[in-house]
């Protein structure tokens, strides 16, 4: 019965065998401490046509592992942190020199001198070992390094290697049909010419109208990905190149439209890891038959060599790399772990001088030897020293606040929840455990339970999406009697540190920014907050423009916020351009270069702020996403123009993806530096909360004309608020230092937290104060805030004040921006 069975030959059969060995050959591997790789590529040994006899290798066989092997070079392609390569560029050209011209030379030298080949046979034999495939990359990629520098060096450097080792295959068969006439090199060089033009200009165009206009579901995604991938990879063979190179070319190109945190992205992935790559090992074991080995003279020695003399010169191509480059020793065996391997342009290379005479059997024997010895070395160094590596990337501490990543997601448009949700996956930082926290808000009243059924049914969409991009989710459902209430109690329950919200453009009234409900969360939250308007797929975003206010480089969430703009840029493999004015353009500099990760950055400077708008008409396009950072009524950077940006945005602006970004306040009970310490107490002040010339005025009066600049349209206000502060100064001040006191108290007529400084040369007799005052400090925050946020409000401004020991370091000033320019140090 099983005589009759195997070797298989029904379809069903061959594909449900190929399955069972890429499940169990794995977990047996594992058993024995051995990397998964080593356990498919021996599988398919014993169970292939030289052993066991099980399988063929025929044509289903070949189909699939064919498939596999343009797989894991397309994925090579789509992983690879473009910034990181073209910043890397030379690192690569200088590797794939090294591992194509040491394995040229020493293979040359030893097939004609020690194994008495001719130049052409010898020349040949060698650029076998120049070549090699990315056979081990699956076991950097699961391990989170396909963007790591070691990696991008290697993956770069295996283009040019092979392309070469190619040409030097086409060459050396050329030469050898005596077909190398007078036109052999230039139809050569101009095909290769013409199909590399084609690719870079068509299909970016072809893949930014696809992810537009067609790709609207997942499977129609994931099929036109595929369909891209493998088109490209047969125009290579007809170009004269071999289709691995067009298979990377599409993974390379289509990187930019396929975030490394999406569900397309992890369903590539997810097929490739569990399907085509595991079937290629697979056909990769299956070549080999040991028993060639003793059948012919000089077969033994022949396979030795070749193997030799593999491992030890891509060695020494990756030991000059690592040496050359400054790389630590672990990153130069991760290259040489990646490199060693031989299959596919190897494979190439023996059959086609076989079919042509210049090889024999005995080298084809030696090639496949070689490609399972190398495999087995590289499987071993690379999954060793990829552990190594990735536990060092994360070794490597943020210097940002180290309170966890938490975001929440309101949800009630159901058009717009699949944007905020892949705004939210984007944004959530590679290393964060926490989930994300898509939120519904039902109003209680009559009919509550449908209200109740429609909020889940939303959330069990986002809760989808979520999932498929291998991302942690809790729907939160929150039952009260404002939308407002119910956002900002999760908020404060969950201890939220970013909130994600949409707005659809439109604007009520004058007096609001983006609505009663947005606004209200705003101001009375001291989260980051991302207020999105995107119509076209953020993932085709080519650029991202960031405008930032004068000043605003001085809020303590900065370079918070900064960081997660930078994340989105290096999700959506988007450059960063950022434009400012020149008092604030330098700061800016420093905090962006300073801040992971890493991307393509440059900067516009604008003479004044007035001039950004006539600059983004002329500057943007619907390639671009633009992102502005504001910061909330009563910090230092504020002013009323800010306001009226958003409104602007849509009308002038209506088909540009945009945000509207708000720092983040400083999480409670960090430890700060006398330097973030200033900069927070500058944040309190805005200029017109400053002034000192209050000496000809009574404690009563000077507080009245400190507030009034924040109640300009409620004199009402300003005199109840200036007599409880008054009647504080003379009952219960605070005395900071000689000669400064704080004034602080709730009130109902604000939403967010504001500060006033005020300076009386001659200085105020009060009670229970140790001398004069000549320094009045007031903190108003809203009767409807947090008790903790008012405390640390509180803590935030008394800490860095209590640096100055009185107020005579405050006398010696003659401006507002003297003072501003004193705190921010």
């Amino acid at each position: 019965m099983l005589r009759e069975l195997f070797p298989a030959q029904d379809p069903v059969l061959i594909f449900a065998l190929l399955m069972l060995i890429a499940l169990l050959a794995p977990l047996v591997s594992f058993r024995l401490k051995l990397p998964g790789i080593i356990g498919l590529i021996v599988a398919g040994m014993m169970l292939g046509p030289h052993a066991l006899g099980v399988l063929e290798r025929g044509y289903e066989v070949q189909l699939l592992g064919g498939v596999g092997l343009l797989y894991i070079m397309f994925l090579a392609g789509l992983e690879l942190d473009r910034v990181q390569f073209i910043r890397h560029r030379y690192h690569s050209l200088v590797f794939g020199l090294m591992t194509f011209s040491i394995p040229l030379v020493f293979g040359s030298l030893m097939a004609h001198y020690l194994l008495a080949f001719d130049w052409k046979a010898s020349i040949l034999l060698a650029s076998m070992f120049s070549s090699h495939t990315l056979l081990t990359y699956p076991i950097a990629s699961r391990l989170g390094l396909p963007r790591q520098r070691a990696v991008t060096t290697t993956i770069g450097g295996t283009i040019i290697t092979d392309t070469a080792a190619l040409l030097v295959l086409a060459i050396i068969a050329a030469m050898h049909k005596g077909d190398t006439g007078v036109f052999f090199w230039p139809q050569l060089f101009i095909r290769m010419i013409i199909y590399v033009a084609a690719i870079l200009i068509i299909l970016p165009r072809l893949g930014k109208w696809f992810f537009r206009n067609i790709a609207t579901d997942g499977v129609v995604a994931f099929s036109g990905v595929i369909a891209a991938v493998y088109l490209c990879a047969w125009l290579a063979l007809i170009a004269g190149l071999e289709p691995i190179i067009g298979a990377f070319l599409a993974g390379l190109i289509l990187n930019i439209f396929i975030p490394e945190k999406s569900a397309l992205m992890n369903r590539i992935q997810f097929v490739g890891h569990s399907l085509f790559i595991p079937f290629f090992l697979i056909s990769v074991g299956m070549l080999v038959d040991l028993r060639m080995l003793f059948s012919a003279n000089q077969a033994l020695v022949i396979a030795l060599a070749m193997v030799l003399a593999g491992i030890i010169t891509k060695w020494l191509a990756a030991f000059s790399t690592q040496k050359i480059l400054k790389y630590t020793p672990e990153e130069g065996k991760l290259i040489y772990g990646l490199s060693v391997n031989q299959a596919a342009a190897t494979l190439a290379a023996v059959i086609v001088g076989y079919n042509i005479g210049i090889f024999g059997e005995v080298v084809l024997t030696g090639t496949i030897t070689m490609i399972l010895v190398t495999s087995l070395v590289g499987s071993w160094v690379t999954d060793r020293f990829a552990y190594k590596v990735a536990l060092k990337e994360e070794e490597e501490p943020y210097k940002d606040s180290a309170a966890p990543q938490r975001i929440l997601i309101p949800l009630a448009n159901p058009h717009t929840a699949a944007e905020l949700m892949s705004l939210a996956i984007l944004l959530r930082q590679r290393n964060s455990r926490e989930p994300l926290y898509p939120l519904t808000v039902v109003q209680s009243g009559e009919r509550i339970d449908e209200r109740v059924a429609n909020a889940e049914k939303l959330l069990g969409h986002a809760v989808v999406q979520a999932l498929e991009a291998d991302v942690p989710v809790t729907p939160v459902t929150r039952v009260a009697t404002d939308t407002i209430v119910g956002i900002q109690q999760a908020a404060l329950d969950l201890r939220i540190s970013t909130i994600i919200a949409g707005w659809q453009g439109d604007v009520s009234s004058r007096s609001k920014v983006f609505g009663r409900i947005l606004d209200s969360v705003l101001d009375n939250s001291a989260q980051m907050a991302l207020i999105s308007r995107c119509l076209a797929p953020i993932n085709t975003t080519k650029r991202v423009v960031l405008a930032v206010p004068a000043l605003i480089d001085h809020q303590p969430g900065f370079a918070i916020a900064i960081r997660a703009i930078k994340t989105l840029a290096h999700q959506i493999d988007a450059s960063l351009l950022t434009v400012s004015v020149p008092e604030t353009l330098e700061r800016i500099r420093q905090v962006v270069r300073s801040n992971l990760p890493k991307i393509h950055e440059s900067d516009v400077q604008l003479e004044k702020w007035a001039d950004l708008f006539p600059w983004l008409k002329k500057a943007l396009s619907q390639d671009d996403l633009l992102i502005v950072m504001s910061v909330r009524k009563g910090r230092l950077p504020w002013r009323p123009n800010l306001h009226q940006i958003p409104r602007l945005i849509s009308q002038e602006l209506s088909k540009i993806n945009y945000l509207i970004v708000y720092p983040p306040e400083r999480f409670w009970g960090e430890e700060l530096s006398a330097r973030e310490n200033k900069e927070i107490l500058s944040s309190f002040f805005p200029v017109e909360h400053i002034r000192l010339d209050l000496s000809e005025r009574s404690v009563s009066e000077a507080i009245s004309c400190l507030i009034s600049p924040a109640f300009t349209r409620n004199q009402a206000a300003v005199k109840k608020i200036a007599d409880k502060l008054t009647q504080m100064a003379e009952s219960e001040p605070i005395e900071l230092s000689p000669g400064i006191i704080l004034l602080h108290a709730h009130i109902s007529e604000i939403q967010t937290c504001i500060a006033f400084l005020g300076v009386n040369k001659k200085g105020w007799k009060l009670p229970h104060v140790t001398q004069k005052v000549q320094a009045l400090v007031i903190l108003l925050n809203s009767k409807f805030a947090p008790p903790e946020l008012h405390l640390k409000a509180l803590a935030d401004l008394v800490r860095p004040l209590r640096h100055f020991h009185n107020a005579q370091e405050l006398m010696r000033l003659t401006s507002p921006e003297e003072v501003i320019k004193m705190f921010s140090g």
